[in-house]
């Protein structure tokens, strides 16, 4: 069993420096989270972050405790947590979801819905951001 995090919240960010901005949480979280043998994806559709997270407890509780302090989102919402059977993510200590492979209406639909705790639609946005990962999309 490995511990996930799964969250939503809203960008804070402006739109003419989100790409940058976004560029350095994903450069700067892949040594971090190799380090800390935590696994996942982040989503960013221009308005909002969905981040999947999973590794040993410990380390997960880390990287949250920075997201909930980071000024560039807020509303964060958690979706899933707790243990969980397997990884998700494997091979991926950040797999990224760019603006123009997310930024589908669907996607929005999932991110509201999920939201909302809606089981199912949490699962098909994990299960999107894994395919989007394996595909070569992340």
């Amino acid at each position: 069993m490995i511990f996930r995090w799964f969250y939503i919240s809203t960008s804070r960010l402006a739109e003419d420096e989100s790409d940058e901005l976004v560029a350095d949480i994903v450069r700067d979280s892949i040594p971090r989270n190799r380090k800390l043998q935590v696994t996942g994806a982040l989503l960013f559709t221009g308005r909002h972050f969905a981040q999947y997270l999973e590794g040993p407890a410990t380390s997960v509780g880390t990287l949250q405790r920075i997201i909930l302090d980071d000024l560039r989102h807020e509303d964060i919402r958690t979706i899933a947590e707790g243990a969980y059977p397997c990884r998700r993510f494997v091979t991926w200590s950040l797999a990224y979801v760019p603006p123009a492979r997310s930024g589908e209406r669907r996607i929005e639909q999932l991110l509201s819905d999920a939201a909302h705790a809606r089981e199912d639609c949490v699962e098909a946005l994990a299960q999107f951001m894994s395919e989007s990962a394996m595909m070569g999309h992340a």
